[in-house]
């Protein structure tokens, strides 16, 4: 499973835990957790977003970690 998240910097940097803003579930409000780059960049394409690859991901300044389920 991955999460995603983007680092935080300057004056709200102390609002988000460990200077970083996870993508949220809409449900739960936790940091979303998705199968696979895959189905996270099918997510943003479904949704309009011009994401074909991991690397415009990073170029969008998001950032990938693995965590377990």
């Amino acid at each position: 499973m991955i999460q995603v998240f983007r680092n935080v910097v300057g004056k709200h940097k102390d609002k988000f835990p460990d200077g970083r803003e996870y993508l949220l579930d809409t449900d739960t409000k936790e940091p979303a957790k998705f199968e696979s780059v895959e189905v996270l960049i099918n997510l943003f394409k479904f949704n309009g977003h011009d994401i074909e690859t991991k690397e415009d991901l990073i170029r969008w300044g998001l950032n990938l970690e693995t965590v377990d389920e």
